[in-house]
């Protein structure tokens, strides 16, 4: 009794950590010109966002790779209003990119529909 219970204290605070590496990522902050790459764990049915504000003008692009088929896009809030710079896609394998055309913050969000947990490598790189 004793072992099952301690069995499942730690598959819930398993659960808990690898979850915890699927939120939020990105500054905020109007980024350097350069590359950044990611690597994380996306649970069934949890999202993942990567945001950052960048200058107008400036190209970002995207670029990913995982385990398991996972929806994509970029989007930003506009008056209430979600707008994408790269509408929803649904693949493992991904490379786009786009011209910011206004100074909100943009967010790229991978959304793991699938019925297991899948790794998440992804690349943004800013060019001005």
């Amino acid at each position: 009794m004793k072992r099952t219970f301690l069995a499942v204290v730690f598959v819930f605070f398993l659960a808990m950590f690898v979850n915890g590496c699927a939120t939020k990522g990105g500054s905020g902050m109007a980024s350097e010109p350069g590359k950044e790459n990611h690597t994380l764990t996306i649970a069934t049915g949890d999202s993942y966002e990567f945001c950052d504000r960048w200058q107008v003008g400036d190209t970002v692009k995207f670029s990913y790779s995982s385990s398991k088929p996972v929806t994509f896009n970029v989007h930003y809030h506009a008056k209430h209003k979600k707008a994408y710079s790269i509408k929803d896609t649904l693949s493992d394998e991904f490379s786009g990119s786009f011209t910011v055309d206004n100074d909100e913050i943009h967010c790229g969000m991978w959304q793991n529909n699938n019925d297991k947990f899948i790794k998440l490598s992804f690349e943004v790189e800013v060019m001005k």
